[in-house]
């Protein structure tokens, strides 16, 4: 009798979930603007293999576009290889809209020719009116010179 009661209401749980409706997303186009500046150019050295590294560079700048005017804050990190300019780039970033709240995530992407950005971007966590929102897509720009970067951001933001 116990095991039909229990058996009966884990049927009953799983009825619910399979009946209850799904919550639709909202979902839009992104693009953004992005301006930033080192402050901060963190540990650096150069490997015997001639791979300059670079962790935990502290950038800041804007970010302007679909969702508002924000305040960026990146930490990154940098292999570039001396002699070809190709190389990586990994870090989180911070967008913190005035009174309105933050998205936090990640990018990650490819160097080349010592200057040239491309790479991808995903923000999964948010604050405030962002509370759920997520956005992810590709990142493309460039090192104008070492201490200041531009970029164009496209593609999607999830609203809850």
């Amino acid at each position: 009798m116990k095991k039909a009661l229990i058996s009966a209401v884990a049927l009953l749980v799983v009825s619910m979930l399979l009946v209850a409706p799904a919550k639709a997303k909202t979902v839009e186009a992104y693009n953004s603007h992005i301006e930033s500046v080192l402050m901060d150019p963190g540990k650096q050295w150069v490997s015997e293999d001639g791979i300059l590294h670079i962790r935990d560079s502290y950038w800041v700048g804007t970010e302007v576009g679909t969702l508002g005017s924000s305040t960026l804050e990146d930490w990154l990190s940098f292999n570039i290889d001396l002699t070809t300019g190709e190389g990586t780039l990994s870090g989180t970033w911070l967008l913190t809209f005035e009174g309105r709240g933050t998205i936090s995530g990640s990018a990650t992407g490819k160097i080349s020719l010592g200057y040239l950005i491309n790479g991808m971007f995903i923000g999964t966590h948010a604050t405030g009116e962002f509370e759920g929102v997520q956005k992810k897509g590709a990142l493309d720009g460039m090192l104008l010179d070492p201490t200041h970067a531009v970029m164009d951001a496209v593609g999607l933001v999830y609203y809850p």
